[in-house]
């Protein structure tokens, strides 16, 4: 054989071994599937690859949620926000020139009202009467009294009273006895502020045993 026959010859069996090496490492005409052969893990591997991999659901809180609040208080929160706590009441009292200006605000319950079935503020007025008195060695008189009622979102009803007097001396008021726990059994606490014209202050916690709001 000549040399140029032998150049030949390995020039086609190098162009047949390469054309077997692409055919070899080319696509295949279907995706692999096991066999019958191939046992149970080779069918739940290629089960496995077609799951996209996926995490735990993000259980924090959203922006500004407080993670540590409570759902029942939450719940029982008025139209303003504040607690809506069955026996408890917030009484503001102000003095301004010859006026003394009380404000209380309590769930209807206190009062022995159905929540369910408010009055108007017109019904409401009555409990208004007597609801509080000035203390000290002058005389005082009523100048104004209203009443309004609200229903809030979650169904609770809520009174809010308020009593103006008008004081001869006014600078003798020593304070303000709470005549509410006497007669609407329903209180059980309120928590009062005094503001004076001087920009004074006093706060307390009245109870049926401590009904005197003291100004001083």
């Amino acid at each position: 054989m000549t040399s140029s026959q032998t150049r030949h010859l390995i020039s086609a069996l190098a162009a047949t071994g390469l054309a077997a090496l692409l055919a070899a490492c080319g696509p295949a005409d279907k995706p692999y599937e096991p066999s019958e052969d191939d046992g149970p893990e080779a069918a739940a591997a290629v089960e496995y690859e077609g799951v996209p991999e996926t995490g735990f659901a993000d259980e924090s809180p959203a922006a500004g949620e407080d993670p540590d609040a409570d759902p029942d208080l939450a719940a029982e929160e008025g139209h303003t926000g504040e607690p809506h706590e069955h026996g408890s009441g917030e009484l503001s009292v102000t003095r301004d020139e010859d006026f003394l200006t009380l404000t209380l605000d309590a769930p209807l319950a206190n009062f022995g009202v159905e929540e369910a079935a408010p009055p108007s503020d017109t019904e409401a007025e009555k409990y208004a009467e007597g609801i509080a008195e000035p203390m000290g060695p002058t005389s005082c008189e009523e100048n104004e009294r209203s009443v309004t009622t609200r229903v809030d979102e979650g169904g609770h009803s809520a009174m809010t009273i308020s009593v103006v007097w008008r004081c001869a001396k006014i600078d003798r008021i020593e304070g303000l006895r709470i005549n509410a726990f006497s007669l609407y059994p329903g209180f059980h606490k309120i928590e009062a502020v005094y503001l004076g014209p001087d920009g004074q202050q006093a706060a307390q916690e009245l109870t049926a045993d401590n009904a005197e709001l003291d100004f001083d």
